[in-house]
């Protein structure tokens, strides 16, 4: 697959990484604007903004993380086909499919 992209590369440790990196960037920006930043309302607008990125990157991580482990259980139990059809989940709006073997390919 050369003409891969960077989503569609990424599997499921990848993905959950790359997140809690994301997150602790927006820690990281927070405190920075609160450190060097005078004006009250900019501190409050960024430091909101920051916030909130920070949530919904980590409520799209528990997602996945829960996604995928529902698909591992049913894999467990024997309750899903054994082609590995239907079977995906998504990060930011975009499907990742779990394989049968439990990584993740995007699609």
């Amino acid at each position: 697959m050369p003409n891969q992209t960077l989503i569609q590369a990424l599997d499921l440790n990848q993905a959950k990484n790359g997140s809690i990196v994301a997150i602790v960037v927006c820690v990281a920006l927070i405190l920075l604007v609160l450190k060097f930043i005078s004006s009250l309302v900019v501190r409050l607008v960024l430091s909101i903004v920051f916030a909130v990125l920070g949530v919904v990157v980590y409520s799209q991580r528990a997602s996945l993380v829960d996604c995928a482990e529902k698909i591992r259980s049913s894999v467990s139990e024997g309750s899903a086909g054994t082609d590995g059809s239907g079977v995906s989940c998504t990060f930011f709006g975009r499907d990742v499919s779990i394989t049968l073997n439990g990584s993740v390919r995007g699609g």
